[in-house]
Order: structure tokens, then C-alpha cells, then sequence
């Protein structure tokens, strides 16, 4: 098994590390983040490189990445994502024991799994997801990548989820609705539509309440 470096220096990182070496017995052979946000040289007391280095240092033969960077900013989680694809570096999902994903679930890379998920048999997710503890994805749902979906996300049986969304916190999406691409769900939300791309949703029932920037994609401060 290649040895792990994680991508990202902050809480998902560290999370990140915690389930990869705990629950998933891989070693962590340091983290790496891009090169503008490089500060020291260690984090968790593991090596910490810039990206422009560790390119240049590392083969792609010999270790695996996960990229393990937050909502803040959906479209530079994607961003960070391709760059390690177009490198060349395989990159893993990393879960926790505590899940269930059943096993006709077509799963993608560089997925991040918390204790409590629930994935029923039928579904499938793309790569470069975070599903947070607790979340329910039910039967035949299909998910893009690049989403971040909060703890205690509930989606009903055959829902459709685009690129780049956040759900927050105890969202619901009905059955059979279709979340479109960098749309974001407030918390404690209930989407009983379909959604618009580039809107937020707030309330039960959801309603639009602004556009998203075009130039900015979701960010969640």
C-alpha cells in the first residue's frame, strides 16, 4: 500500500488524518497545501510541504493523496482536486468504520465518509465529496462530485445532486428532487423542489432567498 499525504493543513486535514490512521491503518507521510498558504514546515508533526515542492521532490508511483480541504470555497476543493489528478498522484477516500455503504454503491475517489453515514444499495457518488457524520443518502440517489454535505443531511430515495453544492446542517431534500450545481441548502432546510444552479435555499419549505456570485461559486464563510 502507497503511503498517504494529505493535501490541506487545517481541521479536514486533521480529521482526515485521524480516521486514515486510526480506522483505515494507512501512514500519513506528511501533508502538502499550495504553495501561497505554506506556513512552517510541519503540521501534526508530520512534514508539511508546498505543492510546487512536492511535485518536484515526489514520485507519483510511490505515494497516494487525498485531498482534504473544507467548504470555504467549493470551487478551490475542486480546483486542489484536479491539480493532484492532472500531476499524475492516485488519490483515496478515506472512511470510517462507523459507516455503511452498501455494497452496489458506485463510489468515485478522494471521497471523505464520517461514522454514521448511511449510503443505501442503488446509489452512486462521484469522487471529491465530503459526507459528513450522520448523513443519509438514500436508495438510487446519483451525486456529482465536489460536494460537501453537512451533518445529519438527509436525501430521499432517487435524488439527483450536482457539482460544487453544500447542504447544511440537518437539510432534507425530498425524494425524486434534483439539487442542481453550486446551489447552497441552508441548514435545517427542507427542498421539496427541484433547485436552481448558482442559488441559496433557506427555510421549510426551502425557497430561493439570493444568486450566487458567477465568479465565486459557493463559498461558506
Amino acid at each position: 500500500m502507497k503511503q498517504l499525504v494529505i493535501f490541506g493543513a487545517s481541521t479536514l486535514a486533521r480529521l482526515a488524518h485521524y480516521y486514515a490512521t486510526r480506522e483505515m491503518g494507512l501512514q500519513v507521510a506528511g501533508f502538502v497545501v499550495d504553495d501561497a498558504y505554506l506556513v512552517g514546515s510541519e503540521f501534526l508533526s508530520l512534514p508539511l510541504s508546498g505543492w510546487s515542492a512536492f511535485c518536484a521532490s515526489t514520485d507519483p508511483n510511490g505515494v497516494a493523496v487525498h485531498v482534504a480541504i473544507g467548504y470555504r470555497s467549493m470551487r478551490a476543493r475542486k480546483a486542489a482536486f484536479e491539480s493532484v489528478h492532472a500531476a499524475g498522484y492516485e488519490t483515496i477516500t478515506i472512511r470510517s468504520r462507523a459507516s455503511y455503504v452498501a455494497d452496489d454503491v458506485a463510489l468515485g475517489n478522494n471521497n471523505f465518509i464520517m461514522p454514521g453515514v448511511v449510503i443505501e444499495s442503488g446509489a452512486a457518488l462521484a469522487s471529491n465529496n465530503v459526507v459528513w457524520s450522520n448523513t443519509t443518502i438514500c436508495h438510487d440517489c446519483v451525486i456529482g462530485s465536489h460536494n460537501f454535505f453537512a451533518a445529519n443531511t438527509t436525501l430521499g430515495g432517487a435524488v439527483r445532486v450536482g457539482e460544487g453544492n453544500f447542504l447544511g446542517f440537518s437539510s432534507v431534500v425530498l425524494q425524486g428532487c434534483r439539487i442542481g450545481s453550486e446551489t447552497l441548502i441552508g441548514a435545517q432546510s427542507l427542498v421539496r423542489q427541484d433547485t436552481r444552479d448558482l442559488h441559496q435555499y433557506q427555510g421549510t419549505p426551502a425557497v430561493a432567498v439570493r444568486v450566487i456570485d458567477r465568479d465565486r461559486g459557493v463559498c461558506v464563510d
